[in-house]
């Protein structure tokens, strides 16, 4: 999927936006940091998983459940690749 960063979390956490998704944005997780920053443009690819902070918090470095309240329970994509459109 191709999209905008919306907000970045941490290196490895951050919330796209894009038009088609069915709220509109999309927490994605990634075990390679990324430099990113809003607005850029990323194609991303994965795999949709279920959102626990508790069970994803070590494997993805997340930090404090605060910023991910809003996801907890719903989808992220778990992206095994992440490009950055300059």
């Amino acid at each position: 999927m191709t999209a905008t960063v919306d907000r970045v979390i941490t290196k490895t956490a951050f919330v796209v936006r894009d038009a088609d998704l069915t709220d509109g944005t999309l927490l994605v997780l990634s075990e390679s940091p990324s430099e990113l920053a809003t607005p850029q443009l990323v194609s991303v690819r994965g795999t949709v998983a279920s959102f626990s902070h508790r069970a994803l918090a070590d494997r993805y470095r997340l930090g404090p459940a605060g910023p991910y309240r809003a996801f907890e329970g719903g989808r992220a994509l778990v992206a095994q690749e992440v490009a950055v459109w300059d």
